[in-house]
């Protein structure tokens, strides 16, 4: 899946976005955890969080918001917020475009007027001193500011540095650090919750390795390191921003067996593949059918003679259905909610 276009170049939004910005030098632009524009010319600078938000013909930078340089250096900043990763991610979407453009450079965002263009337009006041609405189309407002001396950087520097703390006593007593622009950012999952509970009352044999395939900011892989002490755990993320949660959340609660590899799915190549016991898995079920059969199918080539792969759905139909293909071993469990599936391969 890596590489493919996440972004649609017949969106309203990003029409408007790529013609407000057409004209323009592309080494002036910032492209702000958006698509790649139609039309532009190679050079602009992009910022992505998502693995498969990259590609050898659309390259940008997998890199956190607080963890870009914000030096003021661009001409125009542009914004394409999308609201399944919360309003609280495409603040800092905007604190980000409006720190980096230099004095008299333009902030754009395009947005749906029923996906919250008002309260976004306030935020860009907040942060600018004004904004208004330049275009319009289909229900979708371009938003534009002036950066001048009414810049707010401590509010900028306030909406990147939101963070959460998820306390659960299944993970023990150090909270899970979580941040905008991550699954589940403030508060444990009923899927996972329902995967921990039922691994928890499971006698299984010590593994010595275990992989969580989709891991978040890593409760499953961290609650794993805990349970069995001399396990290692790899935990496998395409999400910039959670990969490196993983890791500060590892540190934090000492887990040094915990190892965070930013990658779309299990790769085809890696030195655990065919050694490991266990796999944990909480997919995502809402993904295209072949995205999601695409993320399943490498798991019996990682595991070693005698492993297990442990998924929870809310639905069981279609993880059956390709782990039937796959010639698997199928349990299943019914859980409040959800299904427990636990699949082997001779």
């Amino acid at each position: 899946m890596q590489g493919e276009n996440l972004f649609n170049p017949s969106d309203p939004g990003v029409r408007l976005l790529a013609q407000a910005v057409q004209d323009l030098p592309p080494q002036a632009l910032a492209l702000v955890y958006g698509g790649p524009l139609p039309g532009l010319r190679p050079g602009a600078t992009r910022w992505a969080i998502d693995v498969r938000e990259q590609s050898a013909e659309e390259p940008a930078a997998l890199v956190a918001p607080w963890a870009v340089d914000t030096t003021p250096r661009f001409r125009a900043a542009a914004v394409w917020p999308r609201a399944h990763l919360g309003k609280d991610f495409s603040e800092a979407c905007l604190a980000l475009a409006a720190s980096v453009l230099l004095p008299g450079g333009r902030l754009l965002c395009a947005v749906r007027k029923d996906k919250g263009a008002p309260s976004l337009a306030r935020t860009i006041a907040a942060l600018l001193g004004s904004c208004e609405t330049v275009e319009r189309d289909r229900g979708y407002h371009l938003l534009a500011a002036e950066k001048t001396d009414r810049f707010d950087a401590k509010a900028a520097a306030e909406l990147l540095a939101v963070r959460y703390e998820i306390a659960e006593p299944l993970l023990g007593e150090v909270p899970l650090l979580s941040a905008p622009g991550v699954f589940c950012r403030k508060h444990l999952d009923d899927g996972t919750r329902a995967l921990l509970t039922a691994l928890a009352a499971a006698e299984l044999p010590t593994p010595r390795r275990v992989i969580d395939l989709g891991a978040g900011i890593g409760p499953l892989a961290l609650w794993a390191a805990k349970r069995w002490p001399k396990g290692h755990v790899l935990a496998v993320e395409s999400n910039v921003i959670a990969a490196s949660l993983v890791r500060e959340n590892a540190a934090r609660l000492g887990c040094e067996r915990v190892e965070a590899l930013l990658s779309d799915g299990l790769p085809a190549a890696h030195p655990w593949r065919g050694t490991v016991e266990l796999a944990l898995v909480n997919p995502p079920t809402h993904a295209p059918p072949e995205a999601f059969a695409a993320l399943v199918k490498p798991l019996p080539h990682w595991l070693r003679e005698g492993g297990e792969a442990w998924f929870v759905v809310n639905r069981s139909g279609r993880l059956t259905q390709v782990l039937k293909d796959m010639r698997a071993q199928i349990e299943t469990l019914e859980a409040p909610g959800f299904w427990i599936v636990r699949a082997r391969w001779s």
